[in-house]
């Protein structure tokens, strides 16, 4: 009896670690985050100052064929971008598209203390969140 706890107990790790694989490498596809500002350069940041300017980030590193907006083919992902606030709301910018390798950012421009959180959605499913507080 025992030996079959131990294989069951295997089998379960094993399918667990299986369920994740997909998840992680999903995940590798696209980088997401906020900073304490909007330029190219601003580093991730969980705490963000009431008065700087925030930005919800978003890179993809995969993409399907589209068109730019000179009309030139390139690859890319459309994804939507929401933010709960503090006090319960929710604000999503939808159909926003990121061209593979380009950097691109959301303005936040809540000034709300408390925390937010920013979720990034590409094909209906989540690929990234991220929560910052802001500092009254």
């Amino acid at each position: 009896m025992r030996g079959m706890k131990t294989v069951i107990a295997m089998l379960s790790a094993v399918a667990l670690l299986a369920g994740l694989v997909p998840a992680s490498a999903g995940a590798a596809a696209f980088r997401h985050y906020v900073a304490c500002g909007v330029s190219q350069n601003a580093k991730p940041s969980h705490v963000c100052p009431k008065k700087r300017k925030k930005g919800a980030f978003f890179r993809s590193t995969r993409g399907g064929p589209c068109r730019d907006s000179d009309g030139n083919s390139v690859r890319c992902v459309y994804y939507k971008v929401c933010i709960r606030f503090p006090n319960g709301k929710n604000l999503c910018a939808s159909h926003q598209q990121a061209i593979k390798g380009t950097l691109y950012v959301n303005r936040i421009t809540s000034n709300v203390p408390g925390k937010h959180r920013v979720t990034w959605f590409v094909k209906g499913k989540r690929v990234g969140l991220f929560t910052f507080k802001v500092n009254g």
